[in-house]
């Protein structure tokens, strides 16, 4: 069994600013856990693979392609690969959301 604490789990830096700790890394899937702070978000950027991101806690403004939508804890959003997309922090609370990258990506996200 394999047991991995978000808390424990180190930060790695990216190109959005935001704490990013990676959670679960294996050739059919990645899993990271990102604490976005409010009025902070994401660049926009497109990725190699299909994402779903599940809001643990907060509320997010999640815009992919040219759909913008609010979504608060416990909703599931699906991101076609090779799409752009951003995640923002509308609310006044830290924002926790899961990336999960379905295959692996073999390349590094592309920033716009």
């Amino acid at each position: 069994m394999i047991v991995t604490e978000v808390s424990s789990a180190p930060t790695r830096p990216n190109p959005h600013g935001v704490e990013s700790k990676t959670i679960y890394n294996h050739d059919h899937g990645q899993i990271t856990h990102l604490t976005i702070m409010p009025g902070q978000g994401l660049k926009k950027h497109v990725t190699p693979v299909d994402c779903v991101f599940y809001v643990v806690e907060g509320e997010c403004e999640v815009e992919i392609g040219d759909e913008v939508r609010v979504v608060g804890r416990d909703t599931l959003v699906e991101s076609p690969v090779n799409i752009p997309h951003t995640l923002r922090n509308p609310g006044s609370s830290p924002l926790r959301v899961l990336v999960m990258k379905l295959p692996k990506p073999t390349q590094k996200s592309v920033l716009l």
